[in-house]
């Protein structure tokens, strides 16, 4: 009597691996698959040939490559070698078995009435077989899990030696800051009261002599010199801004009134329309100062980017966690791969720019 074998029962929650069986004897291959499934671990597909086995692989995806070694048309280490070039991940293993089990398989293969005495060992070779496989696909994607884990780790590693180098550069450039912002600071004011002296003469001039400045382009140098002063101040004072530290004093504003008294200070071109959505009922807890530099330099941004003239739209509503503002302009946009890089500071895409006012206007938001 055949001893009983009891394999275990298919578990439904668990994956089946997918198998491409590559053997020429169709007996020995429906024999295979039979076995090779009753674990309820695989699932396989049969084909008898080396090219068919190519031809089915280019369509399809299995988890595992099992071939016997002689094929009719070639054998299992050349077409290893064609399926690598196809896919060198794709795990590959030869259905090896000695010479006493082969001849089991095929006299079995070719009459199972007359060897039903071999259905024991049969069993266990398949079974064993079976076994291999699943361990094999396991230990796969156990190495790619770690090779992906592996990758992971380096690109954090690489990320925060990254942030680490920035975090330098920044403490570095807020010590700069500092320093060139208190030197430039003194001077600066020096020639801003200058400038407002001689603004302060020319409103006693009479209108000859006034003619007379405007006939030698004088007024227009003074004009030149009052824009280059804001400009240093800006500059100065985005400096000092990015390197001291930020010690808000919040008070209730009304924001519809925050953006009309912000847009009479700012002053857009003519060529500019500004369109306001605002809540008229908003009021916010900010400071009202910090909130101006933002304001500017955001809009600032947004008049530059639309030198031939376009419409500004400034926006404010409620939402789940507070209040948003919202800038948008008709510009240009800024190029995708700027987008990353354009609260760095000192980055800046501009001809005649700092590259401080939006790293400075994040650190005050």
């Amino acid at each position: 009597m055949v001893p009983e074998l009891n394999f275990p029962p298919p578990v439904p929650s668990r994956e089946k691996f997918t198998v491409l069986l590559v053997i020429s004897s169709q007996k020995l291959a429906s024999l295979s698959k039979t076995y090779l499934e009753r674990p309820g671990l695989l699932e396989v597909t049969v084909c008898y040939s080396g090219d068919e086995a190519i031809r089915i692989f280019h369509s399809h995806s299995y988890d595992l490559i099992l071939s016997d070694y002689d094929l009719d048309d070639m054998d299992a280490i050349t077409l290893h070698t064609k399926l690598q070039d196809l896919n060198p991940q794709k795990p590959f293993l030869l259905f090896t078995i000695t010479d006493r089990d082969r001849e089991i398989l095929e006299k079995y293969a070719q009459d199972p009435s007359a060897y039903q005495d071999f259905e024991h060992d049969i069993s266990i070779i398949y079974n064993d077989q079976a076994q291999k496989i699943a361990q094999a696909v396991e230990l796969f994607r156990t190495r790619n899990q770690l090779e992906l884990y592996t990758r992971r780790l380096e690109q954090l590693v690489e990320e925060r030696t990254r942030q680490l180098q920035v975090a330098q550069r920044f403490a570095v450039i807020g010590e700069l800051a500092t320093m060139i912002g208190h030197d430039m600071r003194n001077p600066l004011q020096v020639i801003t009261n200058m400038q407002y002296l001689l603004e302060m003469k020319m409103q006693k001039m009479t209108v000859q002599e006034l003619q007379i400045f405007s006939k030698y382009g004088i007024m227009e140098i003074f004009s030149r010199i009052r824009d280059e002063i804001l400009y240093l101040n800006k500059i100065v004072s985005d400096l000092q801004d990015y390197a001291r530290q930020v010690n808000p004093e919040k008070s209730r504003i009304n924001l519809a009134a925050f953006f009309h008294e912000l847009l009479l200070t700012i002053s857009p071109p003519s060529s500019i329309t500004v369109i306001k959505e605002c809540d008229p009922d908003i009021t916010v807890s900010v400071d009202p100062a910090l909130l101006t530099r933002v304001m500017e330099n955001v809009i600032m941004n947004a008049l530059q980017a639309m030198e031939k003239g376009g419409i500004l739209t400034l926006k404010s509503q409620k939402d789940k966690e507070g209040f948003s503002i919202i800038v948008s302009d008709t510009g240009g946009g800024i190029p995708p791969e700027s987008v990353p890089k354009i609260f760095d500071p000192l980055y800046t895409t501009k001809p005649k720019g700092t590259g401080l006012g939006l790293s400075v206007t994040k650190r005050l938001i």
